[in-house]
């Protein structure tokens, strides 16, 4: 299990409390790790975590027992086995062609568990979100491969999102999408991608206008905000919003803008004193250089 996933399990189901060492690090007991490989396989099999976070030892031991048994008597491409982004986006891939929501739940979640977040967003979910919206393209994917797909991505994000903002303490980071923008997934990519950097990320959502989203920005004390707007039809419409909200955002607050239709408008964009950002990698970069230049509280008077 990766740290941040673990850490995760414990603050908020409370799943174990280990011993501290002097140095205040965790001590965990035969009893512990035995009590998390019970829930790792357990949520493998595709249960959700918070269902099975209450249940004992014993109890865990045989709803175990039961869903690999129930596996063997069905068997079909198989997780479990899977560590690398490459094998785990072939079975994401699948699971969507085949409209299996919950093998695409039980794998992504997989992902989460085996692989470093970073890894998860850049070679499992990025690209799987990529091949769908080619294959939608070409005409192999119909509506409802994509809106299953699009459904069980962003149940994942959020729960990302959850369990690691969760534990952070950092500096605040909000995400949304300009007025007229419904796609919500790369805002949230954004979000969880900054909790990666230690950032508290928080996803507005969808559709705002600027006066809501520096409206939330000031009442959350971010240090920034991070725009998202993929659609071309919005495209011309993006410039006014985006100066709309620099308008209203104080000078220290920075403003992150990205996706296909910011792509689009750069340079009447970089006019508006904000940044344009070609990628989940980059946006990442910003934020970890912004963090260790130690980012200021913005000024909220006047």
């Amino acid at each position: 299990m990766t740290p941040a996933v673990l850490r995760a399990w414990e603050k908020r189901y409370g799943v174990v409390d280990p011993e501290r060492s002097a140095g205040g690090q965790r001590l965990y007991s035969d009893d512990d790790v035995n009590r998390l490989s019970l829930l790792r396989r357990a949520v493998e099999e595709g249960r959700g975590i918070s269902q099975v976070s209450g249940l004992s030892t014993q109890e865990l031991e045989g709803l175990v027992e039961e869903d690999e048994a129930e596996r063997l008597r069905a068997p079909g491409p198989n997780p479990l086995h899977s560590s690398t982004g490459g094998e785990i986006l072939v079975l994401a891939e699948k699971a969507v062609s085949d409209l299996d929501p919950y093998g695409l739940e039980r794998i992504l979640m997989r992902g989460a568990m085996s692989l470093p977040l970073v890894a998860v967003l850049d070679e499992v979910v990025t690209p799987l979100l990529d091949s769908i919206g080619t294959s939608w393209r070409e005409g192999r994917y119909g509506p409802g491969h994509e809106h299953l797909a699009t459904v069980q991505v962003r149940r994942f994000l959020e729960w990302l999102l959850g369990t690691i903002s969760h534990t952070v303490k950092g500096p605040v980071l909000l995400t949304a999408t300009p007025t007229g923008e419904r796609h919500e997934l790369g805002a949230l990519l954004s979000a969880v991608s900054g909790a990666a950097e230690g950032w508290r990320a928080v996803f507005l959502g969808p559709d705002l206008p600027a006066e809501e989203i520096a409206l939330a920005a000031m009442r959350l004390e971010a240090r920034v905000v991070g725009i998202s707007a993929v659609d071309p039809g919005s495209a011309e419409a993006l410039p006014g919003e985006v100066r709309a909200l620099r308008g209203r955002l104080p000078p220290g607050v920075q403003v992150f803008v990205g996706g296909t239709a910011a792509e689009m408008m750069t340079d009447a964009l970089r006019g508006e004193g904000v940044e344009v950002l070609g990628s989940f990698s980059e946006l990442r970069v910003r934020l970890r250089a912004l963090r260790a230049a130690g980012v200021r509280l913005p000024s909220h008077s006047g």
